[in-house]
């Protein structure tokens, strides 16, 4: 091999001539890499070129090719080369190289110990560890964290040794770098410790107060890179058991959260410290919300953070402040809402009244976060701030006005309908900031006013309603309509968005405007080029597939064609945000026309298809060449490893350097490709048209199963997530057809009274075998939750025969005791195992989704079933029972609702659980929640009313009326339609048990019910039943249920099922006779 030319080669590489690099890379490629003697002289360049940068080429091509050609290389020539890098690599002097050549050294050691060769390396490594000499310990200290990271199994059996080692070398007086190469060598190993070792545990855990402070020691002298390492360092922690670092978890999340509001630290610092906090709350929810007062203090600091927020800060900029505004979406997503939203809200006052202008717009831009996060618990509170947010909307300063409008955004995203008591105020507040700010467009901060302004309607309309949102839509569309025309494409886009909400919001109202606003959308809607333009072409697209919807089918029909013939061609603009507004259009339009879209449907098919069949790209992170050999192939980001691609390693496929089989290590990245979150969106969307188009999508469902179903193994969670959804929505789509077109109902229970159509059967197996692979294991919340609504939606709507797939029914049960109980791998802490978990100290809404959903799925299981769920309540009757006595007023009036629900569903079946259920019920009854008191008004009924175990309920009937009576008298919360749909199915079970002249009087006079619909059923069964028995209280109250019957009998025509309508008229007719 020529040496000289290798070396020439390796030095052009480093010339700043793309063309030149090109040409020796591949010269290199082709004429040297492939053969073993290129390893040994890139060694030798490692030892000897006097040049730092080619050294550090040479350690990195070198890196790639040990495991290549090591193995190849003449026994009786490595013990030289071996000798030669030990000898270089305590001479080198550039840490870079230092750090490149330690790998070198620990890939020929992987290969050699498995070998059984190069026996004297560890004992030549320790020796440089403990030696005198500085420089020795960091070079052996180094090599010890690259072995580590290598090849960390070798090391299991000598982790009593590390240990030992490690408590000297990170308490190394004279070298920071020694004191972090040990945490990464820690680090390196935590994958090694057993939390059955007691005493590698406890080793392990004395390590963390010395690792804070190292971090301490690199924050005080600003070593960016030791700093980053420590932090990556902690992180890590975050990946595996908790037990790794419980002994000093609190203690390190103080630290970090001390260090994050220290004003005096460095951003990048703090910025950390508030990232390594986030990272805390989503992996480790269950520890933080166990540490008393952590959660509110982790509130009360972030919002002081927050307030720095200066005007001119970017959202995308990593900065404490928005990093703080990131950390308080985590705490609202993962804690309970009374640790965290709570201590909001008792800061919100003196925060809004403050004399500071960042702390009025820390204040609400926190209330707006919270709000995504605890959309329900916000809701409750909403009314007492929000006069204070109305006052942020009119402030003074311009910044906060902004920041109020940003709040506002997010809170009508999830709060709207909440919010409608106060919509003049709000409306008045949003005109008077666009009037402002219409004196000058031109200036860059009231085009920014303009946008939230937009932005606010946009998030509210829908929510307010069309009653509300008609009362101020002509000046507003003509308001928005004008800054179509606005010299800033983003206030174009803002304002599109507005106008589509308006019309989704008011519908038919907006006919006539429909014209004109296309009219001037339309110009936007055929841009092929331009960020910017696309970028408004995508907001376009999305606002008129709103006002389709919001105008219907007739009124949109001129440009539905035109409309999706453009959006077709969109696909081939290359714009990844065009594309998913391309792909909700024709969800909406699919939507909104059933289907009937002629030829474009087959288009619509085709394109998300090919979506779908894209190739997704690694991620890659873009690493300097000069530090390629510092990462290596990993960095840890979020507590978990990225592989990382260098440049060079783009056109390395042929050669194939590394073993086909290591892709199996990296099935659980971090990274998600941009074609990833593009399909997430089409899955979703193909459910949409599927569901929507019904018959119209028969010839494409073969095809769409095909490419969905892989996707419920996907690493990215949300293409799971939906791929799932997707194949429950098309086996619930073709069944409803088939109903439709043989006109049979399912009947409940199993065995089946009719089998599935064969393709059904199929589809179902596939369905079914999807879900079962990854339900019982998936740790996302998000997915899980899915998979719960799709599967009680299913059960709901197409009965038992699901129920018959293979292992489903076992599987099902198994899975919801584990949700229902909290002990399901997405409602545990990260490497956490079900034993371990904490005590509940409440739940985040998102956490409580889980066991709502699941809950849902145990009601769609007693509907599928009937009769027979009876025996399957054995299973769940404990932990509902648990829920119904719980601290947490959704979870008892959730738990109630699903008891109400599954006792009417099985029916008689009730009967040996009436004794358990009476007692919490009547309990509830008395509940000081007015929606459990209402769900239990609803329970007691049906309990009574299908039990066949009167002995246990009869003596309770005078209690059960005692606390009926009040509930009669609230209008709030459904209780006047549960307490009358109660009272009437208990005088339905025995008419002779109730004292009907004294209850039927107020029951007449709450009719009829304006709220619960379904529970005029039993109530006008109950008069029915009466008139029959010739009630003399009944008849004479005749005149005034005459005048209910007409009303009811009226508009809304849902008030009454066809059965109970038909019941009502021939009352009717027999009382007029």
């Amino acid at each position: 091999m020529d040496q000289q030319r290798l070396v020439e080669l390796l030095q052009a590489s480093q010339i700043p001539d793309t063309q030149k690099v090109k040409a020796a890379t591949a010269e290199l490629r082709k004429n040297f890499y492939p053969h073993p003697e290129s390893l040994l002289g890139l060694l030798h360049v490692v030892v000897s070129h006097s040049e730092s940068t080619v050294r550090m080429l040479a350690a990195v091509q070198g890196l790639r090719l040990v495991p290549k050609h090591w193995n190849k290389i003449a026994d009786d020539q490595k013990p030289a080369v071996r000798n030669e890098l030990l000898q270089a690599i305590v001479r080198e002097q550039d840490a870079k190289c230092r750090h490149g050549q330690s790998r070198v050294i620990a890939a020929i050691a992987t290969l050699d110990f498995n070998d059984e060769q190069w026996g004297d390396l560890l004992p030549a490594v320790l020796q440089l560890t403990g030696s005198d000499n500085v420089a020795h310990r960091e070079v052996g200290s180094y090599i010890i964290f690259s072995l580590l990271e290598a090849n960390p199994t070798y090391f299991e059996d000598h982790l009593s040794t590390l240990f030992e080692l490690f408590a000297k070398t990170i308490r190394d007086l004279q070298s920071r770098d020694v004191r972090v190469n040990t945490m990464l060598s820690i680090s390196a190993l935590l994958m090694l410790v057993d939390t059955d070792d007691e005493q590698s545990v406890n080793a392990l855990q004395e390590f963390v107060p010395v690792m804070v402070d190292v971090l301490k020691d690199a924050v005080d002298s600003g070593d960016d890179e030791k700093i980053q390492q420590a932090f990556e360092v902690f992180q890590s922690f975050l990946a595996y058991d908790p037990a790794l670092i419980s002994r000093y978890f609190k203690d390190l999340v103080q630290f970090m959260l001390d260090l994050a509001v220290n004003n005096n630290a460095e951003d990048d610092v703090r910025v950390q410290s508030l990232s390594f906090l986030a990272q805390c709350v989503k992996y480790r929810r269950m520890r933080i919300q166990a540490i008393p007062d952590m959660g509110a203090q982790l509130m009360k600091k972030s919002l002081m953070i927050l307030s720095e927020l200066a005007d001119d800060e970017d959202e995308e900029d990593s900065t404490p402040s928005r990093t703080a505004l990131s950390l308080i979406d985590q705490l609202a997503t993962d804690l309970p809402p009374r640790q965290v939203v709570v201590p909001l809200l008792d800061e919100f006052p003196k925060y809004a009244a403050s004399q500071n202008p960042g702390e009025r717009k820390a204040c609400v831009l926190a209330l707006g976060t919270c709000a995504e996060g605890a959309p329900e618990f916000v809701s409750t509170q909403i009314a007492s701030v929000m006069p204070m947010v109305l006052n942020l909307l009119k402030d003074p300063e311009q910044g906060v006005r902004h920041a109020a409008l940003q709040g506002l955004i997010r809170l009508g995203e999830d709060l709207s309908d909440s919010m409608s008591s106060h919509h003049d105020e709000i409306m008045t507040a949003l005109v008077m900031n666009l009037d402002a700010a219409s004196s000058n467009e031109s200036d860059t901060k009231n085009a920014d006013i303009i946008r939230s302004v937009c932005g606010a309607i946009d998030s509210l309309a829908e929510g307010l309603g069309s009653e509300i949102m008609a009362k101020y839509g002509e000046s507003m569309i003509r308001r928005i309509g004008a800054f179509l025309a606005h010299p800033d494409p983003k206030v174009k886009s803002s304002a599109a968005g507005a106008l589509g909400a308006i019309a989704a919001s008011i519908k038919s109202a907006f006919n006539p405007y429909l014209h004109d606003t296309m009219e001037a959308m339309s110009s936007y809607i055929m841009a092929e080029s331009g960020e910017d333009e696309l970028a408004l072409r995508s907001s376009v697209c999305d606002a008129m597939g709103r006002i389709a919807v919001g105008v219907g089918a007739e009124q949109f029909r001129p440009y539905v064609m035109p409309l999706l013939v453009a959006s077709e061609k969109a696909l081939d603009l290359g714009n990844p945000r065009l594309r998913e507004t391309t792909f909700i259009l024709w969800s909406q339009l699919a939507t909104v026309y059933e289907g009937d879209l002629g030829e474009s449907l087959a288009g619509i098919f085709k394109g998300l298809f090919d979506s779908l069949e894209l190739e997704e790209e690694e991620v890659e992170l873009d690493i300097p060449e000069d530090q390629e050999g510092l990462v290596d192939e990993e960095v840890i980001i979020a507590g978990k490893k990225i592989k990382v691609k260098s440049t060079d390693d783009a056109d390395d496929d042929e050669e194939a350097m590394d073993d086909d089989d290591d892709d199996d290590d990296w099935d659980d990245l971090v990274g998600v490709s941009a074609q990833a979150f593009e399909k997430e969106i089409a899955l979703e969307v193909l459910g949409d048209v599927i569901y929507s188009t019904k018959d119209r999508s028969a010839p494409y469902i073969e095809r769409a199963i095909e490419l969905v179903a892989p996707f419920a193994e996907h690493s990215y969670e949300g293409c799971r997530k939906n791929a799932i959804g997707t194949l429950w929505r098309t086996y619930a789509c073709m069944w409803e057809v088939v109903e439709k077109q043989t006109g049979t109902k399912w009947e409940p229970g199993l065995p089946l009274k009719s089998q599935p159509d064969a393709h059904i059967a199929k589809l179902g197996e596939i369905v079914t075998t999807a879900t079962l692979h990854i339900w019982p294991d998936e740790s996302d919340r998000d997915a899980v939750t899915e998979i719960n609504r799709s599967v009680a939606f299913t059960l709901k709507a197409c009965g038992p025969a699901i129920l018959g797939q293979k292992d489903m029914m076992e599987q099902l049960i198994t899975v919801l005791g584990t949700i229902i109980t909290r002990s399901h791998p997405c409602q545990m802490d990260l490497g956490e195992g079900e034993d371990e978990q904490e005590a509940s100290h409440g739940s985040s809404e998102w956490d409580w989704l889980v066991v709502d959903t699941g809950l849902d799925v145990l009601i769609g299981l007693a509907a599928a079933l009937g009769a027979q769920f009876a025996e399957i309540w054995k299973v769940f009757e404990k932990p509902i029972i648990k829920l119904l006595s719980s601290n947490e007023a959704i979870e008892r009036s959730t738990a109630v609702g699903v008891v109400a629900e599954c006792v009417a569903y099985m029916g008689n079946g009730v009967t040996p659980y009436t004794s358990t259920l009476l007692r919490p019920l009547l309990h509830r009854l008395s509940d000081e929640d007015k929606e459990t008191k209402s769900n239990a008004a609803y329970a007691t009924g049906q309990l009574v009313y299908h039990s066949e175990d009167a002995k246990t309920y009869l003596p309770a009937y005078n209690e059960i009326l005692g606390k009926l009576e009040p509930l009669l008298q609230i209008k709030d919360a459904r209780l006047q339609d549960n307490a009358a749909g109660c009272l009437c199915r208990m005088i339905l079970a025995h008419p002779d048990q109730v004292p009907i002249a004294d209850v039927l009087p107020a029951l007449v006079d709450l009719l009829p019910l304006r709220e619960d619909y379904e529970e005029n059923k039993p109530v006008y069964q109950c008069l029915h039943k009466l008139y029959t028995l010739s009630n003399p209280t009944v008849q004479e109250l005749t005149p005034k249920i005459l005048n209910v019957f007409q009303q009811v009998l009226g508009p809304p025509e849902e008030q009454l099922e066809s059965e109970t309508r038909e019941m009502v008229q021939e009352m009717v007719r027999a009382l007029t006779k």
